[in-house]
């Protein structure tokens, strides 16, 4: 698949050709959303949904999540611990394409990550040097790792079992069946809007909850829905993550940040004030 293209003008040629591959893109995910729409209508009167209908919500969700073009979140983060409150900035690219791939950015700690989604791993950033671990390895001091703030991929998980159901919501229990840091995680989707609400997560065995995500505050970006406030509670830590996120679609950055073979070596985004809220710099204070 072709790598994005940031910054460039392209030939009437190609124009022509990735306009064209835009609406194709956008019409099947209408397609989709429609069929989805259709079969939770008939299932509803069966008063439960079938596996066919599950597929096609999951499906759904997954095209919903997936960004058409280049998307940009400036982030304003503030984790809440036994030892206080502290404050952050963030920005995140997410790259359009199968490889799900994202690049984040902290301000404090100054921290760049490159996230390849499709192969399990991430290239972090610190300092002068460069190491690559696995996504589900913490952010450094946020209380949250780069798996939780991952794309939603329907073939990452099997057992698809519904555990509960009403006519808004749909509550799915699945098991990865990619390298995970979680053994099993539970997902409430909005059947109208087709994306998650709440996500439970399960680490080392099935009855040890370890994290809960919330996303509220959804906006349309472009034809797609996101969520402007995240909420990622740590159990073993005793923390609270929230991102308040405001979102960009068709971003411009250089295409060294999402290349690996380039990405060490690249300089990072430009800081443009505050993210989202006005709140004050916190110097990060290191974990015991």
């Amino acid at each position: 698949m072709p790598r994005p293209s940031y910054g460039r003008t392209p030939s009437r040629g190609r124009g022509r050709r990735r306009t064209g591959g835009m609406a194709l893109a956008i019409a099947t995910g209408m397609a989709l959303a429609l069929a989805v729409a259709v079969a939770l209508t008939l299932t509803d009167r069966a008063a439960a949904t079938d596996s066919s209908a599950l597929r096609l919500l999951l499906l759904a969700a997954q095209d919903m999540n997936t960004p058409q073009t280049l998307l940009r979140a400036d982030v304003a983060l503030e984790v809440e611990t036994p030892q206080g409150t502290r404050t952050t900035d963030a920005i995140a690219l997410f790259a359009p394409g199968k490889e799900a791939r994202w690049y984040l950015q902290l301000r404090e700690p100054a921290l760049q990550a490159l996230v390849l989604g499709a192969e399990r791993k991430v290239m972090e950033h610190t300092g002068s040097v460069t190491q690559t671990i696995p996504m589900g390895a913490a952010i450094d001091a946020l209380g949250i790792a780069y798996e939780d703030m991952s794309r939603f991929i329907v073939d990452d998980f099997t057992t698809w079992q519904i555990t509960d159901e009403n006519a808004a919501t749909i509550l799915v229990g699945m098991h990865p069946t990619v390298e995970s840091a979680y053994v099993y995680r539970a997902y409430t989707f909005d059947k109208e809007k087709t994306v998650p609400l709440k996500v439970q997560f399960y680490a080392k065995k099935l009855n040890n909850l370890v994290k809960l995500r919330i996303d509220s505050e959804h906006a349309l970006v472009g034809k797609k829905w996101f969520p402007g406030t995240i909420a990622i509670q740590n159990f073993p830590e005793g923390s609270t993550t929230r991102l308040h996120v405001r979102w960009s679609q068709n971003a411009s950055a250089p295409p060294e940040l999402l290349a690996p073979a380039s990405f060490p070596g690249a300089a990072p985004l430009p800081w443009e004030g505050t993210a989202v809220s006005p709140s004050p710099r916190l110097s990060t204070s290191p974990r015991n």
